[in-house]
């Protein structure tokens, strides 16, 4: 049954499912120091026209952008100094609901054609900073642009915003987001001001999922290992924990011997459609474990989830299965390759 117009509600691009969008957390964790030096240079009427927010997945640049942003559209905060304008303020709620005149989201948007995402920000999108930008603010205050992600730009996109940086209007913020910078147009990267997300300590991660998650301590433990201090992730792994935490630490726990039913289990019900996010995060956790052994095979310690795969290799011979799996997981993704056969092969190559 075709779904109806009026009930569908499309994806949208940057938000994780399984997880709130980044518009509707009013909590920061961690990048307390990004957050009062943004602060500062906003009070003190210094603020620059572009801002280049960059950091590792899951880490929170969108969420400390949407602070910077309800702060610039006239939020008031709660704490002097601090960008926590609560959910209850009228600025908040509109931006929330993508409802404020003076606020403009680049993202990848839905092809009503395809039923799908787009793989990039078009530059029809990006065409329209130039418009917003062109036109008087609805509240003669600040205008503000996010990107979300400058990553997800093709090359004629990323042109045309360097075009608005270059000669940016008055009281005109632009933020982007990304989480490779060095990739950027150098020109890009040089007019705007640098703001990089350091990692959580794991201790403040694993008390701020011990009141956001209903997670068993197990999973907590082994989420915080493999996020690499980004809350959006560890998030993202306590709740997929059933999907990937559980069946990857079986998986290595199943060492010396291969299980092959085990593989064919996991590859199952990773490869259905619904398991998109889990699929990601299976992957980067499975490659997260291989590095850490080659590490460990090295040294002798163990900076991983769960415990080193009991399997007499050489650092080299893990490196060598690591970036063959890189490259299959990049070729997976390129050539369209059915996922079940692919990560089938992955976990026979751990064990081969």
């Amino acid at each position: 049954m075709a779904r109806s117009p009026e009930t569908f509600i499309a994806p949208e691009a940057d938000r994780a499912d399984g997880c709130p969008h980044p518009r509707g957390v009013y909590d920061l964790v961690g990048h307390e120091d990004a957050e009062k030096q943004f602060s500062a240079l906003f009070e003190s009427d210094q603020l620059h026209h572009a801002w280049m927010i960059n950091g590792a997945s899951g880490i929170g640049k969108a969420t400390l952008a949407y602070r910077m942003i309800r702060r610039v559209l006239g939020g008031v905060p709660q704490t002097e100094g601090r960008l926590d304008v609560p959910e209850s303020d009228p600025v908040a709620q509109r931006i929330q609901s993508l409802g404020h005149g003076d606020f403009l989201l680049i993202r990848r948007p839905y092809d009503d054609k395809t039923k799908k995402l787009r793989a990039e920000i078009p530059v029809t999108e990006a065409r329209r900073i130039r418009d917003f930008f062109s036109r008087k603010p609805s509240e003669g205050g600040w205008r503000v642009c996010l990107i979300d992600s400058i990553d997800e730009m093709n090359r004629n996109a990323a042109n045309a915003v360097l075009k608005t940086l270059e000669e940016p209007p008055e009281k005109a913020l632009i933020i982007l987001l990304t989480k490779a910078p060095g990739r950027l147009l150098p020109t890009i990267r040089s007019r705007c001001m640098d703001l990089p997300l350091r990692p959580v300590p794991d201790a403040e991660l694993r008390a701020w999922l011990a009141n956001n998650t209903t997670g068993e301590k197990v999973d907590i433990e082994a989420a915080i290992r493999l996020a690499k201090g980004a809350p959006g992730k560890a998030l993202s792994l306590v709740r997929n924990a059933d999907m990937v935490l559980r069946p990857l630490g079986n998986f290595i726990a199943g060492f010396p011997r291969t299980n092959p039913r085990q593989a064919h289990t996991i590859s199952d019900m990773l490869s259905l459609q619904k398991a998109a996010l889990s699929y990601g995060l299976f992957w980067d956790s499975l490659l997260d474990i291989l590095h850490a052994q080659a590490v460990y095979a090295a040294t002798g310690e163990w900076e991983s989830a769960f415990q080193p795969i009991a399997l007499e290799r050489s650092p080299d011979a893990w490196m060598d299965i690591h970036a063959e799996l890189v490259n299959l997981r990049q070729a997976q993704a390129g050539l369209n390759m059915g996922k079940k056969p692919v990560l089938l092969h992955a976990l026979s190559q751990v064990g081969s």
